[in-house]
C-alpha cells in the first residue's frame, strides 16, 4: 500500500500566482500536453505539468525550491498548444518572480523594486545619492568649454565612491539570494548522480563552466518553437551586457592602471566595441518589448516586473548612445543632464539586480548549474553523466 502523503494547501500563496501573472492557473486539467510539446522537459519528472497541479494545491515550499521553474525558458509552446487557455509558461514566469522575492536580501527592497507605488522612491534613491556627491565636489552647475563628462561628474569623489559601493553592495546582495536560494534546492532535491570524486577546479569546470558556456550560446533557447524571436533577444541583450561590461573593464584599466582618461578618441577599439554594445542592446531591448506587446498565445504575459526591467535596460543603452553623440555635437546644456540621467539608469539597473528581472541571470544559472550537478538534463532523454578527467577517482 503506498504511503498517504497530507498536503497543505496554502490559499494565500494560489492568490500570489495568480496576482503575479499566473491567472490562468486554475484552468489546468492536468492533460499533461504541456509536458509533451516542450522540447526542453526531461521524460524524468517532466516540467511544467507537476508545476501547475503543485500551484493548484498551493504548495508553495515544493515550488520556491524547485529547479524546474528555472529550467523553464517561457518559449510558450505549452502555452500555445494547451487545450485549457491555462498558460503554463506565464505561470512558472510568476513562480520565478515570487522567488527572487522569496530569497531576497533584503526582503524589503524586492518588494518596493516590484511594486509601482515605490517606483519614485527606487529611482529616487539614485538621483539624490549623485546629487549629493555633486554638491559636496561643488559640480552641480553645468561646466565651461569642451564637454568633458568628469567635470560635472568628477572621478573623485563621485564615480570613486559610489559605484565601487554599489558593485559591492550588489555582490553581497545576490552572494546572499544565491546561497539561500541553492541551501533550498540541496535540502530538497535527490542526491547528485556522481560517479567520480572531483578536485574543486573539475567541478567548476564540469559544471560551472559548462552552463556559462550554454548561457552564452544560448543552447536552450535554440529549442523553442512558437517564439522563436525570444532567442534573438535575449541573446542580444546578453552579449550586449558582455560588450559593455568589456568596455568598461577597458576603460577602468586605462584610468587606473595607465592614467588613460576619457573620452576616447573614434577611431579607440574600446570606442568601437562599446558603441557596438549599447547598439545590441538596444537591438534587443526593441525586440523583447515587440515580443511582449504583441497578441495571442506565442508572446507570454507582460507584467511590471518584465516591463520595469526591459524600459530601464532599453533606457540605459539610448542614453549612453545620446551621451557621445550629444557630446560629439557640442550641445553642453542637454549632454550633460543626459549624461546624469543614462547614470542614474546605470545605477538602477546594477544595484536592483538581485532584486528586479535581471536577477534571473543569477537564479537560472544557479539552477542549471544544480540540474547538472544531480544529472539533471534538458531535452528528451536527457540526463547528464559527469565525464571522467584526469583526476577523477571512482567513487565508492
Amino acid at each position: 500500500m503506498s504511503k498517504a502523503i497530507l498536503l497543505d494547501p496554502d490559499l494565500g500563496f494560489i492568490r500570489e500566482v495568480k496576482g503575479a501573472g499566473g491567472d490562468t492557473l486554475k484552468k489546468c486539467f492536468q492533460c499533461a500536453t504541456c509536458s509533451v510539446v516542450c522540447n526542453l522537459s526531461p521524460d524524468d519528472r517532466p516540467f511544467p505539468r507537476k508545476e501547475m497541479l503543485w500551484g493548484q494545491w498551493g504548495l508553495r515550499d515544493r515550488l520556491m525550491r524547485d529547479p524546474d521553474v528555472w529550467l523553464c525558458h517561457q518559449c510558450n509552446d505549452c502555452s500555445k498548444h494547451c487545450p485549457r487557455g491555462a498558460r503554463p509558461g506565464d505561470v512558472l514566469a510568476a513562480l520565478r518572480r515570487m522567488t527572487i522575492m522569496e530569497y531576497a536580501f533584503p526582503r524589503f527592497l524586492a518588494k518596493w523594486v516590484n511594486d509601482p507605488r515605490f517606483l519614485p522612491v527606487v529611482f529616487g534613491i539614485p538621483v539624490v545619492i549623485l546629487l549629493l556627491f555633486m554638491a559636496a565636489a561643488g559640480t552641480l552647475g553645468i561646466p565651461e568649454g569642451e564637454i568633458i563628462y568628469r567635470k560635472f561628474v568628477p572621478q573623485w569623489p563621485v564615480v570613486d565612491v559610489i559605484f565601487p559601493l554599489t558593485a559591492i553592495w550588489t555582490v553581497v546582495c545576490s552572494a546572499v539570494g544565491i546561497r539561500k536560494f541553492w541551501n533550498a534546492l540541496s535540502a530538497s532535491g535527490p542526491e547528485p548522480k556522481k560517479e567520480y570524486r572531483y578536485s574543486l577546479w573539475e567541478w567548476i569546470t564540469i559544471y560551472v563552466i559548462g552552463t556559462v558556456v550554454d548561457i552564452l550560446k544560448h543552447t536552450n533557447f535554440k529549442e523553442c518553437v512558437v517564439n522563436r524571436s525570444r532567442y534573438t533577444a535575449h541573446f542580444n541583450m546578453l552579449w550586449g551586457f558582455i560588450l559593455l561590461a568589456l568596455t568598461t573593464a577597458c576603460v577602468a584599466t586605462g584610468v587606473y592602471i595607465f592614467g588613460k582618461q576619457t573620452p576616447y578618441p573614434l577611431s579607440s577599439p574600446v570606442k568601437w566595441i562599446g558603441n557596438l554594445g549599447a547598439i545590441i542592446l538596444i537591438l534587443g531591448s526593441l525586440l523583447a518589448i515587440a515580443n511582449r506587446m504583441s497578441s495571442g498565445d506565442d508572446a507570454g504575459k507582460a507584467t511590471y516586473f518584465d516591463w520595469l526591467f526591459l524600459l530601464v535596460v532599453l533606457a540605459t543603452g539610448i542614453s549612453g548612445l545620446l551621451t557621445e553623440l550629444l557630446r560629439l555635437a557640442d550641445v553642453a546644456t542637454v549632454a550633460y543632464p543626459v549624461y546624469f540621467v543614462h547614470l542614474v539608469f546605470v545605477w538602477f539597473l546594477f544595484a536592483y539586480l538581485p532584486f528586479s528581472k535581471f536577477g534571473h541571470l543569477l537564479y537560472r544559472t544557479t539552477a542549471m548549474i544544480y540540474a547538472r550537478w544531480i544529472g539533471r538534463g534538458l531535452g528528451r532523454g536527457s540526463g547528464i553523466s559527469p565525464p571522467r578527467l584526469g583526476g577523477g577517482q571512482p567513487a565508492h
